[in-house]
């Protein structure tokens, strides 16, 4: 640790100075500054708060609000020293403005700025990404709203990646954090690195020297001695499991990430996702996973004097708080706070554990896109009406219980094996049939019969079995469809007793009617049966041919022909009867 523990600022601190620059000249001396609030962090857009007095009752006018100085989108910098020995703090632009005023208490003005990136925070978007690494789309996105970058390269090529109904921000941020990177804006340059933990402390604060505050804390809950990410294998039909890598990560303190780990005793911490990942996505996620818990086993705040040069990424020295304590933190965030009699910086060290989406669940689009609230997850529903669709949408009516038991219902449209123009699969439930619903966007007036389900109270037509031979179709009327992998036949039969079956087993096809007619096709030949008589018709010509041909009446034969008739053989002919009739 450096011996001069003292805050390294360019001049005496005693007399802090203040600069406000609009569009690169300093606002006038007429302007009575309040103060000055100014925030970095990690995974934040960097922020200013600007306080200046405002507002003459006697004159009803406020001229710094009415000026054309800090109305929005106004470049705003903000400088800060001691003694005219000064440095940038803040580069950005005014995004709000604001006036407060209340009976005997001084008027002001209050402008907000965000650093430029603030325009990747709003609207929503939905976007195609190809053949590409996290880091390319990220320079992609932050070229396209005019930033400057200082983005490190990422390992994994995304054959596909979406960006669904998230701002620019947000999405930024989930896929650095999934590669263990942190996001931070830097007077208009969009900085996407990992946290380092080699550099030398670029400060020194000791308790009783030149912390004014502090507050620590080292919670165990954390802390992983593994951390694992799972996820499904499609063609290899099994789980894949990636460890992630041990970092190299800094933090406070004499206990290990391991001894707090121990504390809980879960090992490891698995991530999960239900999708496919390539393995190099679960490695990095993993990683990221472990970065975080690293540099989250001590996390904590210190107040020095106001102090500038310092950023989110630098390092700092602990020192004079104990074995706990002491030692190099990460500095993940800094708030300056600025007023005519004293400059105070707030230091945050140390990272949250958890990732964006789980601290802010604005990251997600609102259930129903915000119109209404959502109905999530699944539901079951009643089949009301099949017909009648308002809209000629082919939409049956659904009544969700849960919503009103004694009402019609709304409006849904079928999932289908296949649909299309004049095409494709139809299949309908039955009135009071039980339906499972989903619903687009989570909005339920949007709701989507996704398929018909069984109960005891309506039980399948087949009997379910671990070895599962059966399936097929059984209408209302008990016409049937049958596939038995068993077997390996289908059977095609209706309530009245016709059927056709295709049965490999036996190696035959049978057809029968419900009047015990029968036709077989099997390896020993062709047997047609009939219960009464046996027709052939045909408009052209019927022949008959075989090695040998029998023909045997019980009781009369008979052949003729209208226009002629021949009988004739090759070989000897012999014609016999008790009486021969010739002519």
């Amino acid at each position: 640790m450096p011996e001069d523990t003292r805050i390294p600022t360019p001049a005496p601190a005693d007399r802090p100075t203040l600069k406000i620059l609009v569009s690169g000249a300093q606002i006038s001396g007429e302007y009575q500054v309040k103060g000055v609030v100014v925030t970095r962090a990690f995974n934040r857009l960097s922020s200013a708060l600007v306080l200046i007095y405002d507002g003459d009752p006697a004159s009803e006018t406020f001229k710094a609000s009415s000026s054309q100085d800090f109305i929005p989108g106004k470049e705003i910098e903000i400088v800060a020293g001691y003694h005219g020995n000064e440095t940038t703090i803040f580069k950005g632009i005014v995004i709000r403005h604001g006036l407060h005023a209340r009976n005997n208490r001084d008027s002001y003005l209050q402008v907000e700025c965000r650093d430029r990136a603030v325009r990747l925070s709003v609207g929503r978007k939905s976007v195609y990404f190809y053949d590409s690494k996290d880091s390319e789309i990220m320079e992609q996105i932050a070229s396209g709203a005019g930033l400057q970058t200082d983005i490190e390269a990422t390992a994994v090529i995304h054959a596909q990646m979406v960006q669904y109904s998230a701002t620019d921000w947000d999405f930024i941020v989930t896929r650095a954090e999934a590669n263990g990177y942190m996001v931070l804006t830097r007077d208009g340059t969009l900085v996407v690195k990992p946290p380092v933990s080699s550099a030398q402390a670029s400060l020194a604060l000791t308790y009783g020297r030149n912390i004014l505050d502090f507050e620590a804390v080292i919670d165990s809950r954390d802390q992983f001695d593994a951390v694992q990410s799972v996820a499904w294998n499609a063609s290899g039909q099994v789980l894949t499991e990636v460890d992630g890598q041990v970092p190299a990560a800094v933090a406070p303190g004499n206990l290990t990430g391991n001894d707090l780990a121990a504390v809980i005793g879960l090992s490891p911490l698995k991530l999960q996702h239900a999708g496919q990942m390539k393995e190099s996505e679960l490695q990095a996620w993993a990683d990221g996973q472990r970065i975080r818990s690293a540099f989250a086993k001590v996390r904590g705040r210190a107040r020095i004097q106001g102090y500038g040069p310092m950023m989110p990424g630098d390092l700092i020295e602990l020192g004079g708080l104990g074995d706990r304590f002491n030692g190099k933190a990460l500095v993940s965030g800094l708030r300056h706070e600025i007023n005519t009699r004293n400059w105070e910086t707030e230091i945050t060290f140390g990272l949250s554990p958890e990732c964006l989406v789980e601290s802010d669940r604005r990251v997600s689009g609102a259930p129903g896109s915000g119109l209404l609230p959502g109905a999530v997850g699944l539901h079951v529903g009643l089949v009301t009406a099949l017909e009648g669709d308002p809209d000629g949408e082919d939409r049956i009516q659904v009544r969700v219980p849960l919503i009103g038991a004694g009402e019609e219902g709304i409006w849904a449209r079928v999932a289908a094996l296949d649909a299309g123009n004049n095409r494709g699969t139809f299949f309908r439930p039955e009135i009071d049939d039980e339906v499972v619903l989903g619903f687009l966007g989570e909005d339920p007036t949007n709701p989507i019969v996704l398929g018909m389900m069984n109960s005891s109270a309506k039980p399948a037509p087949f009997t379910a079995s671990d070895t599962n031979p059966q399936k097929g179709v059984v209408t209302r009327s008990r016409i049937k469809v049958i596939f038995d992998d068993d077997k390996k036949s289908v059977l095609i039969e209706t309530p009245g007793g016709n059927s056709v079956l295709l049965d490999d087993e036996n190696g035959a096809i049978t057809v029968r009617d419900q009047s015990s007619n029968k036709l077989v096709l099997e390896s020993a030949g062709i047997t047609i049966e009939s219960t009464g008589d046996l027709i052939l018709k045909a408009t052209g010509d019927v022949k008959i041919q075989g090695a040998n041909a029998t023909m045997a009446a019980d009781a009369q034969l008979q052949a003729k022909g209208s226009a002629g008739a021949e009988f004739s053989s090759g070989g000897s002919t012999v014609l016999k009867g008790s009486i021969v009739q010739i002519n």
